[in-house]
């Protein structure tokens, strides 16, 4: 097996001092032949006299179409390595390379991102999704020349890669390298890792088997919360997976410029136009918090991008005919839902105008994209199968991203539903600022993706009134803690909590008063 390293970073990062310093290492000589692919030239050369494996060969690749089978092939062929290290081009999409077929005994085994420390804010800042394409696929990030208070440095790299190994010293990078690269470590990971996977295949059949016992013999109400469950999961996912996709086409072909054209061209029109563009840009939640700040960085006032961002979840089309077929023969709940929804923007945008928020008050002053899909997957290319492919991408990971959350919204909403009996809020002081209350808490810890949570809200409605289940469906993709985590990665958290407790100001009274309206209409 031939094992491939891609350093990669920005120049001036430390890459090939990186690669000088793994070459360096006593732990090479037990490879036969080392390969380096070079893909940018950098001040710093290597020195094959340092090299403790005298069997290096150097090769440049000056442009990113060069990477392609045939390279690795004819690589096999002429040199047959047993380790390649690519010190890979800090502009080039990690996709070009990561597509690559590789020969059957080749496989990709790390991703290192390196960084000088005092540039990389500036860069983060600068260069858009760019530097992030790598970032956010690195396994570990290094950073050089790191002294002083590393928070900072944490938060940004935590916002786009939660999982990659963060090392701030030559000790730690050393450390790790060697942890990756040594073939004894090596050896005992893979061991390891077999060991761990015929475990957790043991594991799972041994749970799948118990679960089948524990079902075919369970009590009636844990089969009825299972009912309820799969019921609440099949209705809608589909949704979850259709709203995806559309978000997946919308990243792809519509950028950024035509939002801030819209927006701004119109300084009248600016709000209603924010409310109702959500209807032409079916976008679930997760994906129209990344869009409203990219759309405030390029120039968009604050109050018309938090609008927008607040209403397109009630504007959704997606979200409209997923919640008339979640209430089926009452469609006036689609259109309290629009409604309350388009109030609640509106109010939250006033607010933030007349109190005069500005733009560069609420930034963070080093601020990085969001994790999204759309940050992190590049349309490489221009073709039509090019862009199909970045459109899948992205569908998949936010379905993925956010079908956690509807099955967990799922799953507690079944329990509740026979934990909790109907007559528990019929005192009449009780009977909607308490379920109110209660439903607004669990739309911000459930998180449920807008396309889907109308079949969850309805679910609540044997157990409370309507008005504290349409606070549940609105408020939800606006004030939860998916979408206040994701605008943490760009705002400041006194604007975040500025923001919900402004939404939380302006949700309560609306609600009171639409309960009032609907008792009134009986």
């Amino acid at each position: 097996m031939t094992k491939i390293e891609i350093i990669c970073g920005f120049l001036e990062s430390g890459k090939t001092t990186l690669i000088q310093k793994i070459l360096e290492q006593e732990y090479c000589k037990e490879y036969r032949r080392i390969v380096i692919l070079q893909c940018e030239e950098g001040l710093t050369e290597f020195r094959a006299s340092a090299m403790a494996n005298k069997d290096v060969v150097l090769a440049q690749i000056e442009q990113p179409e060069k990477i392609r089978k045939r390279l690795f092939s004819k690589m096999k062929e002429e040199l047959d390595p047993d380790l390649i290290l690519i010190e890979y081009n800090g502009t080039w999409p990690i996709e070009q390379l990561l597509r690559v077929r590789l020969p059957a005994d080749y496989r990709i085994d790390r991703i290192l991102f390196c960084a000088e420390a005092s540039t990389f804010p500036l860069y983060m800042k600068n260069t858009g999704s760019m530097m992030l394409n790598q970032l956010s696929n690195a396994d570990a990030v290094f950073f050089n020349r790191c002294g002083g208070d590393t928070d900072a440095l944490k938060a940004t790299v935590k916002s786009c890669n939660r999982t990659a190994e963060l090392c701030f010293t030559e000790a730690a990078a050393e450390q790790y390298a060697a942890r990756v690269l040594k073939p004894e470590e090596v050896r005992k990971e893979n061991s390891l890792r077999k060991k761990k996977q015929i475990g957790t295949a043991a594991a799972l059949v041994a749970l799948y088997f118990l679960a089948i016992h524990f079902f075919l013999n369970a009590p009636p109400y844990i089969k009825s919360i299972n009912m309820i469950f799969i019921g609440i999961l099949m209705q809608a996912v589909p949704f979850l997976l259709v709203g995806s996709f559309v978000s997946g086409l919308l990243q792809v072909f519509v950028s950024d410029d035509t939002l801030v054209r819209m927006f701004t061209g119109h300084k009248w029109l600016g709000y209603p136009l924010a409310v109702v563009s959500g209807f032409f840009f079916p976008i679930c939640d997760c994906g129209i918090v990344p869009i409203a700040s990219r759309l405030t960085q390029k120039g968009v006032p604050l109050s018309k991008a938090m609008v927008f961002m607040l209403a397109a979840p009630a504007m959704n089309p997606i979200t409209i005919l997923s919640t008339i077929y979640a209430f089926p023969g009452q469609p006036q709940y689609a259109l309290y839902r629009v409604l309350l929804g388009t109030v609640v923007a509106l109010l939250a945008g006033l607010v933030l105008n007349l109190t005069h928020v500005r733009t560069e008050d609420v930034f963070l002053s080093s601020s990085a994209a969001c994790s999204c899909s759309a940050a992190t997957v590049n349309v490489q290319g221009s073709g039509a199968a090019a862009k199909a492919e970045s459109v899948l991408l992205i569908s998949g990971q936010e379905f993925f991203t956010m079908g956690k959350y509807i099955v967990a919204g799922a799953f507690v909403c079944a329990v509740l539903q026979q934990v909790v009996p109907v007559s528990y809020f019929s005192n009449t002081g009780s009977r909607i600022i308490l379920p109110l209350l209660l439903m607004l808490l669990a739309a911000f810890f459930m998180s449920v993706c807008s396309t889907s949570n109308a079949f969850i809200g309805r679910s609540f409605l044997n157990i409370f009134p309507m008005a504290a289940v349409m606070g549940f469906i609105v408020m939800g993709p606006m004030l939860d803690l998916s979408n206040l985590l994701m605008l943490g990665s760009n705002f400041k958290k006194s604007f975040i909590v500025r923001l919900a407790c402004t939404l939380l100001t302006i949700a309560y009274p609306v609600f009171l008063l639409f309960s009032v309206f609907l008792i009134g209409g009986k």
